[in-house]
């Protein structure tokens, strides 16, 4: 075996092992945007990643071709995990995908995303574990001192996947920019392993898949739209007209990572009404002799307080360039500067923090799928009540079932009623739906154990005793 043709396998190695990282996080990524993220999700992706991979590496490992037939099986596999890598990491693909299963009534994230993985992530795992299998035998067939270093070159395959994936490529370019770049390199592969006479083929279908991924993720050919204002690593961002009469818009509705998270309309009535039940019943309420102190975690579009000038808010959010956004293509003005944005996580945040607030806004309900793990926790709400002045209140918006049909409801609602033992109230604003906006509402006063019985009440003084 030639040094040559020693790099050149080598070099199919690597990026394969950077393509097996690659599109297992944008897969994660993408499924934030249907089904939030948890280690249960991406524990799914990942064993079936590596389940099916496994087979890949044993198949690999006893298949009996020649060395023309071998290299013409693995060409075509790089053809196929090339056209699957541009359907599956497909945001609107697996939003299609989605809205099928929906009118199907397969809810939940279990079922879904197991199928998913078994559709579209299967084949390609079986594929990239066969290849570096097969490459492996032959490597090893010409040096059998050579193991250690084949398996350092797929494993920095996979070490640069993970770094360029997520650290480089998604915060600076896009999601789709990295499905090209990891389309780009798989195809790649082809012109590396193809004989002379098939370079210029090969070279003209790694044009055609980059042509054909462009088209699948672009949002002003797919829906002749275009809202998309980022789709990084952290969030996806659109900021879409609503409530549109004749041709003029009545509202504008941020929605991030494909959940409806804010609106803004200068009709309050259009507004959202968890939104509008904060600001007329607690922020107009309070008095005007006093400046309050305000913390609204999860920012979303600056709506708490929208046209408040005159209490000091702080708003929390995990997305950096959240403001510049909504200043610039959702409030269209700058914030008032009695506002103040900080971009870190709210629980860390909670953490450090010494400063308590008359009012709290836990705002954390990301859509209705995604269930923020760290902020159902009665530890989470224990701090959030330590933050709370004398008199001070808290309000959390949480999208649950107003009736109590699932066990998260029923269980939250524990949650809450442990931490908050006293002055907490739940409303509701929606019946009629599955799932809803749930208001909790706790009230930091002092408290009175003392019940009414027919043996002793003094309910007879009236509601001033």
């Amino acid at each position: 075996m030639t040094n040559k043709l020693k790099f050149s396998l080598l070099a199919v190695v690597f990026l394969l092992g950077y393509s097996s990282l690659s599109f297992e996080l944008i897969v994660l990524r993408q499924l934030i945007n249907f089904v939030g993220s948890n280690t249960l999700i991406t524990s799914i992706v990942i064993t079936f990643i590596l389940m099916f991979m496994s087979l890949g590496y044993y198949l690999g490992s006893v298949i009996n071709l020649s060395k023309n037939k071998l290299r013409k099986l693995i060409q075509k596999m790089i053809v196929v995990l090339g056209i699957i890598f541009v359907v599956a990491s497909s945001y609107y693909v697996m939003e299609v995908y989605f809205i099928f299963l929906y009118f199907l009534n397969i809810k939940g994230f279990l079922l879904p995303v197991s199928l998913y993985c078994l559709f579209f992530i299967a084949v390609p795992s079986v594929f990239m574990g066969f290849i570096t299998s097969a490459i492996g035998r032959i490597i090893h067939r010409y040096d059998t001192n050579y193991t250690g270093r084949f398996m350092a070159v797929d494993t920095f395959g996979s070490v640069a996947g993970s770094i360029g994936t997520t650290l480089v490529l998604m915060p600076f370019l896009s999601v789709s920019a990295t499905i090209m770049v990891l389309v780009g390199l798989t195809s790649a592969c082809l012109l590396i392993i193809c004989h002379k006479k098939e370079k210029l083929p090969s070279l003209i279908l790694l044009i055609v898949f980059l042509i054909f991924c462009y088209l699948l993720n672009n949002e002003n050919l797919i829906y002749g739209t275009n809202y998309l204002i980022k789709d990084d690593a952290v969030s996806r961002l659109e900021i879409v007209p609503e409530d549109v009469v004749g041709n003029q818009a009545q509202s504008l509705l941020m929605k991030i990572n494909g959940s409806h998270s804010s609106k803004i309309s200068a009709d309050s009535s259009l507004m959202f009404n968890y939104i509008k039940f904060i600001n007329d019943n607690f922020i107009k309420t309070m008095n005007d002799d006093k400046i309050y102190d305000i913390l609204v975690l999860g920012a979303g579009g600056f709506t708490v307080g929208i046209d408040d000038t005159k209490n000091n808010y702080t708003f929390l959010d995990v997305e950096k360039k959240l403001q510049t956004i909504a200043e610039e293509k959702f409030l269209q003005k700058p914030l008032s500067k009695n506002k103040k944005f900080i971009y870190q996580d709210a629980y860390l945040f909670m953490l450090n923090d010494k400063n308590k607030y008359d009012l709290i806004v836990v705002d954390v309900f990301s859509s209705v799928q995604s269930i923020p793990l760290n902020f159902v926790t009665a530890d989470f709400f224990q701090m959030v009540k330590n933050h709370l002045k004398n008199g001070g209140i808290m309000i959390a918006n949480i999208i649950t079932s107003p009736d109590f049909k699932n066990k998260f409801s029923q269980r939250l609602d524990n949650t809450m009623r442990a931490v908050f033992m006293h002055n907490l109230s739940r409303q509701v604003l929606q019946f009629g739906n599955e799932l809803s906006n749930v208001e909790y509402v706790y009230y930091n006063l002092p408290t009175d154990n003392e019940i009414y019985t027919l043996n002793k009440s003094s309910a007879m003084y009236g509601q001033d005793s």
